[in-house]
């Protein structure tokens, strides 16, 4: 099969850098597009989708933003065009992998389109700026995989050389490699962290021994994002809520936020879930200076020196409670919660730092109050972490596959 990586990049100031990757690329047999985002400067290189495809791709012409000057709309023209002209050569099947390499600007162009390519497609970004400012801005909740190049990308010597050979061959080897086929068998999503790691790999045991497929996603922010938008694009049998912290840090302005969204795609797509409110007792913050003056007072936990957990307190609970509800009552498809009395997490038992039963069960209290009387909530003597909680979810997950085939 014939195989064809695109190469994003902003010619005016990369064209040495493109020409050096195409010819890699080109001496493993694949094919080259090479996608121009550059605005200002001459391109001095022919290319297969140029600036003015995707200025006009974008709603503009390049003339326009040349003429106009501002970084922000034309990086905003040039970000849209290039996502539209690469998700069309996609859906066509025209290409395999993309290559992206930038600065500030060519990163932010690359950026939607990153976030807009399906989970498995090779995609790889060497940027000089994310690991400055983060990769969540550029990559999402996707599988990109990001190369710092080390020096600036202004020309090819013997460390940029290096980097970029290493680029090349990163991105032909994703798109050479011949990935394992699973057989068919339903997909059954998890949300789980450390705090729940006993009882979410039970879960998955039990799964896996009756023959469901099991994808679990870490709720630290991007593993929240990630389920979400696999849920949306995705045919999932049943989504299991282990870990529910994510929907806390939107609400209480930690740094594990998912964002309004978390916990609605299953429930948009009539998909069946069953939730257990776990790791529901704490915010995410990162070293203890992350953590605002406000939460100060509050206990404090540090995990490691870039994981401080504050505990929530009977307001945020209440707040909690009602937003767990209120996205539930609008699920399509069946829906199920289980209540774990003896703790929430590891924090969350007796003897344990974050142990608070009289805050948890204003948790409990304001979730049955909010859910809808069709919602049935489960009140089990138990921790969450023990074997006994994960074989209720188990039965719980099916009961539900029974009132699904009714």
């Amino acid at each position: 099969m014939n195989t064809t990586i695109v190469l994003v990049g902003t010619l005016d100031t990369k064209r040495e850098e493109i020409v050096f990757l195409r010819s890699l690329i080109r001496a493993r047999g694949h094919e080259v597009i090479i996608a121009d985002t550059g605005v200002l400067g001459i391109p001095g290189l022919h290319t297969d989708i140029s600036r003015h495809e995707i200025a006009i791709a974008g709603g503009e012409n390049i003339d326009t933003l040349q003429q106009r000057g501002e970084e922000a709309f034309a990086q905003k023209i040039m970000a849209a065009g290039l996502k539209k002209i690469i998700l069309s050569l996609l859906e066509s099947r025209k290409i395999h992998g993309l290559l992206a390499i930038g600065g500030g600007q060519g990163s932010i162009i690359v950026a939607p389109t990153l976030k807009s390519l399906p989970f498995g497609f090779p995609k790889l970004l060497v940027s000089t700026k994310v690991t400055q400012a983060g990769a969540r801005p550029y990559v999402g909740s996707k599988d990109v995989l990001i190369l710092p190049p080390v020096a600036d990308l202004a020309g090819i010597n013997s460390l940029t050389s290096s980097v970029l050979t290493n680029a090349a061959g990163a991105i032909s080897g994703m798109v050479e490699i011949e990935k394992p086929e699973f057989k068919n068998k339903p997909i059954v999503i998890i949300s789980m962290n450390g705090t729940v790691t006993d009882c979410g790999l039970a879960v998955k045991a039990l799964l896996e021994k009756n023959g469901y497929e099991v994808l679990v996603f870490h709720t630290i922010g991007t593993g929240g994002e990630a389920l979400e938008e696999y849920v949306k694009s995705n045919k999932v049998h049943t989504v299991i809520e282990l870990g529910v912290n994510e929907i806390t840090n939107d609400l209480m302005g930690g740094l594990a936020s998912s964002g309004p969204d978390r916990l609605t795609a299953a429930g948009n797509r009539g998909a069946p879930q069953v939730v257990a409110p776990g790791s529901a007792d704490f915010i995410n913050f990162l070293g203890p200076e992350t953590v605002p003056q406000k939460y100060k007072k509050r206990k404090i936990y540090s995990h490691n020196p870039q994981a401080t957990l504050i505990r929530t307190n009977l307001r945020d609970n209440r707040l909690l409670g009602k937003a767990i509800a209120d996205k539930l009552n609008r699920s399509r498809g069946p829906v199920v919660v289980l209540w774990p009395r003896k703790g929430l997490s590891t924090l969350d038992r007796k003897g344990k730092p974050f142990w608070d039963p009289a805050t948890d069960m204003v948790l409990l209290d304001t979730l049955k109050k909010h859910l809808h009387p069709h919602i049935p909530v489960l009140d089990l003597d138990l921790y969450i972490n023990d074997t006994e909680f994960a074989q209720q979810i188990f039965t719980a997950f099916e009961g539900i596959q029974k009132e699904e085939r009714r």
